[in-house]
């Protein structure tokens, strides 16, 4: 487990496999508590004793698998208000009817990923006082996700991840508009270290503020993509065969298919909002 003090008494924790997906990296402040708990059930157990409770930026697996170690310890757990945190609640958010037993077998077999209970918190609300640790709410990425500004110089940003896969916004509850707002919301904070959950953190405002550009450019990039894509007529499926934005699927091929099909189709909702696509007998072209 690699731990590194980025500011005093916070402590970034690289998940399992340096943070990548399926895992994330998560935050102990003053001892007193983890910020996502994505890191390996493993890593989750040994610090849970460490801390006095945990909090979550979302409900995704990767970064709520080891909330069910606080349930089990008698530790408080705070995640997002309105959203539900059984497995079965979050099959229905994250994935179709037709996917949904092999999402939860994913999962749980690749996260350890459990039911659990918790405590609930809301976009302004302090998460802890000293140091301060504000909830922002930043949809777009899930409808429930915020990011935590900590002490006002520290952002942890989530799944404002700075990948140079970009932004992800798979399910039918993800927006481009929203996601692009938060973004640009997370920009104006005036913070000198940004904590991503899969990358390693980036310290400096201007390199936090560049790094931040260029992942929102890539919404833009996508367009183009696609556009270029539709110089012929073609349907979503064919679209997705292409697979422009995943390009490779490692594992789970019909899920990254799943997501990158709700992916590919709200930038073609963009595009003809904007005049750019059209939609004739089924099929997309560019104009």
């Amino acid at each position: 487990m690699k731990t590194m003090e980025i500011g005093k008494g916070v402590f970034f924790v690289m998940g399992k496999h340096k943070g990548k997906f399926p895992f994330s990296n998560s935050l102990i402040v003053k001892h007193k508590v983890m910020l996502d708990l994505g890191c390996g059930i493993e890593t989750v157990k040994d610090l849970a004793d460490k801390v006095e409770f945990a909090a979550l930026t979302h409900t995704h697996p990767d970064h709520c698998s080891g909330a069910w170690v606080f349930n089990f310890k008698n530790k408080r757990v705070l995640s997002p208000k309105g959203y539900k945190t059984e497995l079965e609640s979050l099959a229905n958010r994250f994935v179709n009817e037709k996917l949904k037993e092999r999402w939860k077998n994913f999962v749980t077999n690749t996260m350890g990923i459990r039911d659990f209970n918790a405590e609930c918190y809301s976009d302004g609300d302090l998460i802890l006082k000293e140091p301060e640790i504000v909830a922002i709410h930043t949809p777009g990425h899930t409808a429930d996700m915020h990011v935590f500004y900590i002490d006002g110089r520290i952002i942890f940003g989530s799944d404002i991840d700075l990948t140079a896969f970009g932004p992800w916004y798979g399910h039918e509850e993800s927006c481009i508009k929203e996601f692009v707002k938060s973004i640009e919301k997370v920009m104006e904070l005036d913070a000198s270290i940004f904590v991503s959950e899969h990358e390693e953190p980036v310290f400096g405002r201007e390199n936090v503020i560049e790094r931040l550009q260029m992942y929102l450019d890539v919404f833009e990039r996508r367009n183009e993509i696609l556009i270029k894509l539709l110089d012929e007529p073609r349907s979503l499926n064919e679209l997705v065969k292409l697979s422009p934005f995943y390009m490779k699927k490692p594992y789970e091929k019909e899920m990254l298919d799943y997501w990158e099909s709700q992916m590919i189709e709200k930038h073609l909702e963009l595009l003809i909002e904007r005049g750019q696509v059209v939609k004739v007998d089924g099929k997309y072209v560019s104009l």
